[in-house]
């Protein structure tokens, strides 16, 4: 079976199928040197599976050799022998890139001078909406090449190299999510609606009519949070615990079997431990699955190792949390002071308008050299995040401000590392801006999946030392009255 790669969605395609028959950068170095006799290092540098297999794919393109390694990829069937006739199958239908249907300049050029710069986030979301329903697979998985779409202009010059069905798609998807952020302005769409028909008739394409953004999957999170109580023993300050159940769309908390405790701070993974199960059965009714944690802690207590925690797995056995369940660390100080959350608002809204941008994280400020206390402040002003790949001071005091400048920047994001051993800077901002890649962002169940998942497959690498806090506007815990700043000051 021979293949015309000069059709990028059939590269495409093959690449997702090697990241599905090889999960895991073993499994597919094993594929490279038995059928290549190549080490996969040599063929691409890369230590994320996705750029890994495209890699391998543009270097097999490039030498000639992808029907090679295709046809050897389809001779290796053990288990995976449906999966490759699936792939042969899509790999045989027509091209939707194709050089005698592309929709015209003057068809593009009209319909983009309908659009404002401010209708960009919306035109953006329509764009990747109609490109994953065209092509049945999301835009920077296919596409994994492309520049961030920034511009109009690069969506009008990606419109024009596929089929004008994309571009029929992309418009019906714009006037749905245009509606839906211009609710209140009474928009007329009679242009949009226009250029739509006149295409579908042109080019003999049936209209749909798609559904408004589909609701989010719905995410259980446990909300615990830390508080140093004021009571002293000989191990050192007691925490009172606070608890919380929420899920995504719920507007009040889910009642379950807990309440808040005092204790000492070694004691609060046993009550997590608790928590967790009896969390998931009152999450039954929601189909959330797993719960996600988080924990709201003080600055003291912000580096902590808590992937380290131990808790009981559902035979009861001990097992780290970080092998349990996914979490994230969020900042105690920041539900506490409402100034600090009304920045933190402003900074989350403008995360989510750039999430969809392929390298969002270049908006977080990346510091390379330990800041003096204080300094991050105006570094961080405009920032929606913090990459710190600089050693931290050893000292406490200067540490413990370095963090409280973090804090009180209201960055949605930061990460930073708790030493450098045995790792380079270099290294470090590596394994973040993989993380940063990888991850949802503005979704912090699958922001710990992610966290998750990279320290179990390279548990004694930097990763380990990796410190990530995070928050976002729309979910805080519920402390009693007397826990808030203005009340602590007064008395």
């Amino acid at each position: 079976m021979t293949i015309d790669w000069s059709d990028n969605t059939k590269r495409s395609a093959f690449r997702l199928t090697l990241q599905k028959v090889y999960p895991s950068e073993e499994g597919l170095q094993i594929f490279v040197d038995e059928v290549l006799g190549k080490n996969l290092a040599q063929i691409t540098s890369s230590v994320n599976l996705q750029p890994t297999a495209y890699g391998l794919v543009k270097w097999a393109e490039a030498r000639g050799r992808l029907n090679d390694v295709f046809e050897a990829f389809c001779n290796d069937k053990g288990t995976h022998a449906s999966i490759i006739a699936e792939l042969k199958a899509e790999l045989q239908k027509k091209p939707l890139l194709t050089r005698t249907s592309k929709p015209a300049a003057e068809d593009l050029e009209p319909l983009f001078n309908l659009f404002a710069l401010d209708d960009f986030a919306d035109i953006q979301r329509a764009f990747f909406r109609a490109f994953k329903r065209v092509l049945r697979n999301d835009f920077r998985q296919v596409r994994p090449d492309y520049p961030p779409l920034q511009e109009l202009a690069q969506i009008q010059a990606l419109l024009a190299t596929y089929e004008p069905k994309l571009a029929l798609r992309f418009v019906e998807f714009v006037i749905v999510e245009l509606q839906r952020s211009s609710e209140e302005d009474d928009r007329n769409f009679t242009s949009l609606e226009q250029w739509r028909d006149r295409i579908a008739q042109k080019y003999n394409i049936l209209v749909e009519a798609p559904e408004p953004s589909a609701p989010t999957a719905r995410h259980g999170y446990l909300l615990v949070a830390l508080k140093e109580s004021g009571r002293k023993t000989q191990e050192g300050a007691d925490v009172t615990v606070f608890v919380e159940l929420r899920v995504t769309g719920e507007l009040t908390p889910i009642a379950f079997d807990a309440t808040s405790v005092t204790c000492p701070f070694d004691q609060v993974a046993g009550h997590v431990s608790r928590w967790i199960h009896k969390a998931e059965e009152a999450l039954l009714p929601y189909e959330c699955g797993r719960v996600t944690l988080e924990l709201f802690l003080p600055c003291v207590h912000l580096e902590e190792n808590i992937a380290a925690w131990e808790v009981q797995n559902e035979q009861g056995l001990p097992i780290a949390l970080g092998g349990q369940r996914g979490f994230v660390v969020r900042s105690l100080e920041r539900v506490l002071n409402r100034t600090t959350q009304t920045v933190l608002k402003q900074k989350w809204r403008l995360l989510e308008n750039c999430v969809g941008v392929n390298n969002v994280y270049d908006r977080f400020h990346l510091q390379e050299a330990c800041p003096v206390p204080g300094t991050l402040l105006t570094f961080l002003e405009d920032s929606l995040g913090l990459r710190l790949v600089a050693k931290l001071p050893s000292d406490r005091e200067q540490r413990k401000a370095l963090l409280y400048d973090i804090i009180n920047s209201a960055v949605p994001i930061a990460l930073w590392s708790t030493e450098f051993d045995q790792f380079s800077a270099a290294e470090l901002k590596t394994q973040v801006d993989h993380l940063l890649s990888a991850s949802q962002l503005t979704n912090f169940a699958d922001l710990a999946t992610q966290w998750r998942r990279k320290r179990a497959q390279n548990e004694n690498g930097v990763i380990k030392n990796i410190r990530l806090l995070c928050d976002c506007p729309d979910r805080w815990p519920t402390l009693p009255d007397s826990t808030r700043t203005e009340d602590l000051l007064v008395s």
